[in-house]
């Protein structure tokens, strides 16, 4: 191999890790818009229903104690 090679495949070698970097920016913007779509409807819901929201938590949260205290005896 001589420098022209060698360039050849630097040259080639950073265009691929620049096509990457896109591609990883353009993954990342669109799971943080999902992730902000879901938090908004998240907290719509929340805010329309808050008794059921809140029935729902404690619900949980007893089925969660029960569980967790089962596993020990």
């Amino acid at each position: 191999m001589n420098t022209s090679d060698i360039k050849e495949k630097a040259d080639e070698l950073s265009e691929q890790a620049r096509s990457w970097k896109e591609s990883a920016q353009e993954w990342q913007q669109a799971a943080s818009e999902t992730a902000r779509n879901a938090a908004q409807a998240t907290d719509q819901y929340v805010r329309e229903n808050v008794w059921s929201t809140v029935a729902l938590a404690v619900l949980a949260g007893c089925a969660l104690g029960f569980l967790l205290g089962r596993s020990r005896d």
